[in-house]
């Protein structure tokens, strides 16, 4: 069943609409609209799967508003008196036009392109579905402990799949964690960024390998998978609990933050080497940083530095330490707040960019 929504501004018009599309069946009509702006909150209540929607309108017109509905949108069917009107009518990504007076067969013929579209439309969202569950199942379910320090991490994905992600595991007498951020947004991106999360777990298990070995390890198998086509930035650490001791690679990514017991905010895990998959062949010399009691390590891909607000402002990281600070006296989940944070900066413009938020703090 086709759930339908006329749009036109002549009453008789949608009249007609509407009896034959009874005629034809197989079409629930969900609602009418005369105008622009009652459309907009038509399509916003009724979810239709396909809009009837006339071209010419007082106020503004059909193509205009097609070209304002947020996506997904629902597949548009232009009807217009003026058949110069429809070949224009395509430069909107329409699914199909219909002349009126519309007739029968016309109508017909239209209806049965949009059910091949709509089955279409259905499997890949099905796909999309499964490759969401799969990537929620690669990611970590939880988090490792360690004496002394409260682990926490969190992804929002710009799109059903995303481009981030992380992954800690507890390797011995150390903590070894990874956050990364795949060039790209999506499926193809999301595809990349479960393979590199797998690499980063297989790499992680020759235990006789450097810290830069490991992830020299990690860069051959991707660039050689991609063919250099894809590349992550990300960072890589590995924590000594007992002494605070950090040693990490920075490949690529953009800065992390460490807030101390007193607010203080600063930089921290600058970028060491190249993005990963981007060059064979490539070096990565590690660093090292010391987490003294009470701070609070927070590594973060950029779709939080870079978040935009309805004014198109940045999103200001160094405003983190007040995040920070009341986490710390609740005992609520950083990674979590700092989400929150980003998505009350975007407003109403939430699908800009992944975000993915690990943050690591020194209890004692």
């Amino acid at each position: 069943m086709i759930r339908a929504l006329v749009v036109d501004d002549e009453a008789p018009a949608r009249a007609r609409l509407r009896a034959l599309l009874d005629e034809i069946g197989g079409v629930t009509v969900v609602g009418e609209a005369a105008d622009a702006d009652a459309a907009r909150r038509a399509v916003a209540d009724t979810t239709p799967d396909v809009v009837f929607l006339d071209i010419e309108m007082p106020t503004e017109r059909g193509t205009d508003l097609a070209a304002s509905l947020p996506e997904p949108r629902p597949f548009i069917v232009f009807a217009t008196a003026y058949e110069r009107f429809a070949i224009d009518a395509f430069q909107y990504d329409a699914a199909d036009y219909l002349l009126k007076p519309v007739n029968r067969q016309r109508l017909q013929a239209a209806l049965g392109r949009m059910r091949d579209k709509l089955a279409d439309r259905r499997a890949a969202e099905r796909e999309v579905a499964a490759a969401v569950r799969a990537q929620a199942f690669l990611l970590p379910q939880s988090l490792p402990e360690a004496a002394g320090y409260h682990l926490t991490a969190q992804t929002l994905a710009a799109r059903s799949v995303g481009g981030d992600f992380y992954d800690a595991v507890a390797a011995g007498d150390h903590l070894a964690f990874v956050l990364g951020d795949v060039a790209g947004k999506g499926m193809a991106a999301g595809l990349v960024a479960s393979s590199v999360q797998a690499r980063w777990q297989a790499a992680l298990q020759q235990r006789d390998l450097t810290l830069a070995g490991m992830m020299a390890a990690l860069n051959r198998d991707v660039f050689r998978s991609t063919e250099g086509s894809r590349y992550a930035t990300l960072v890589h650490g590995v924590l000594t609990p007992a002494t605070g001791h950090l040693r990490y690679v920075n490949a690529g990514h953009p800065p992390s933050l460490v807030v101390g017991a007193d607010g203080a905010c600063r930089l921290a895990l600058e970028a060491t080497a190249p993005a990963v998959g981007l060059f064979d062949g490539a070096t990565f010399p590690s660093a090292d940083v010391e987490l003294a009691p009470g701070d609070t390590l927070i590594v973060m891909s950029d779709g939080v530095s870079e978040a935009l607000d309805p004014d198109g402002r940045e999103f200001d990281v160094t405003g983190l330490a007040g995040v920070v600070c009341a986490c710390t006296r609740s005992g609520a989940s950083v990674a979590a707040a700092v989400v929150d944070a980003v998505r009350a900066h975007r407003g109403v413009q939430q699908a800009q960019d992944d975000v993915t938020v690990l943050s690591l703090r020194r209890t004692s």
